[in-house]
């Protein structure tokens, strides 16, 4: 099965479970981490199983055996995953603006509104 480093994203062939200490055999960074799990949340910054311990850094090896390599990522993960193609039929999206500085502001003032009003 073909695996992507979320650090270089460079592409190996990897048979069978990985190893604890896997390694990218370009960037020799680590494979068996939180942000290479299925399991982990890059939103949340957490593991979405209720029963394992905290790692101190989501980016170094661990030794965690509810590891299944799959869509994790945060920081360069975004970069090295390849861009999604859009579907068939579908028109291209424009890039989007930035908010401008009043759009910013009704929006923020929108947060604390009363709801009654």
């Amino acid at each position: 099965m073909k695996r992507r480093c979320l650090k270089c994203g460079a592409e190996w062939e990897i048979k069978g479970p990985i190893a604890v200490r896997e390694e990218c055999p370009e960037c020799a960074a680590y494979v068996h981490t939180c942000t290479n799990c299925a399991h982990f949340d890059s939103r949340t910054r957490a593991c979405r199983l209720p029963n394992t311990d905290p790692a101190r850094d989501w980016n170094d090896m661990n030794f965690c055996e509810e590891f299944e390599y799959g869509p994790g990522g945060t920081g360069s993960a975004e970069k090295a995953r390849p861009a999604a193609r859009p579907s068939a039929g579908a028109a291209p999206r424009a890039p989007e603006r930035p908010p401008t500085e009043e759009e910013a502001r009704r929006k923020f003032e929108g947060l604390f509104r009363d709801p009654k009003q």
